[in-house]
């Protein structure tokens, strides 16, 4: 297999592939990831998926937009949890895509360290801001919808989106993900259609289970 990286000291990083010496390896470049923001944000897309979240909030310190495209730059790199939120803004190619006046990276002349600095949307912070909004932030705005009309909103209004920008096959062949995902026994997760496994993680039968 053949690996394409994207490094400041590419060299280093080659080197530590040959010694085996890495702990993670992500499945999105910078590049790919720019390209990508910059084609939902020349078109729209981006923009009418914020008109239309149903967001419970009346006042937004952040706007949509961005809560938006967080979300999708995590699940780009099969992030879930919002505290790896600045790792991903870090290695990711979201913040090339807006631009100077939402963040911008400089390169130290004599270490080649690189530093993120992002302008942020509000004047609370008295520090430099590390990522255009707090990690925090995105942990308590995700729920605070209500998932009948999150689910309304996927289902309807970023399906509309995309077929408007004819983003299905014109066949009308959909692709499913049927992968599942393990939760905890816990009231947050009532609703969800829930299935029994066995010792080696496959679907069983309920009603072969006495």
């Amino acid at each position: 297999m053949d690996f394409v990286v994207f490094e400041h000291d590419q060299e280093y990083v080659l080197e530590s592939f040959r010694q085996g010496q890495f702990d993670f390896v992500d499945g999105v470049s910078e590049v790919a990831e720019t390209q990508f923001f910059r084609y939902i944000g020349a078109h729209r897309i981006l923009a009418k998926m914020a008109e239309t979240y149903p967001s419970p909030r009346e006042k937004e310190e952040v706007p949509l937009w961005m809560f938006v495209a967080s979300n999708l730059s995590m699940r780009l790199h099969g992030v879930h949890a919002f505290n790896p939120y600045p790792y991903v803004v870090r290695c990711g190619g979201m913040l090339n895509a807006f631009g100077p006046a939402v963040a911008h990276k400089t390169k130290h002349p004599e270490t080649g360290d690189v530093t993120l600095s992002c302008s942020g949307f509000n004047d609370k912070n008295t520090y430099d801001r590390q990522t255009p909004c707090d990690p925090d932030y995105l942990r308590k705005f995700a729920p605070s919808t209500e998932p009948k009309e999150l689910e309304r909103w996927f289902n309807r209004d970023v399906v509309r989106i995309l077929k408007q920008h004819r983003a299905f096959d014109a066949e009308g062949i959909f692709l499913g993900d049927s992968s599942y995902l393990f939760v905890p026994d816990n009231p947050n997760y009532e609703g969800s259609v829930r299935m029994l496994f066995d010792e080696h993680n496959h679907p069983v039968d309920s009603q072969g289970v006495s």
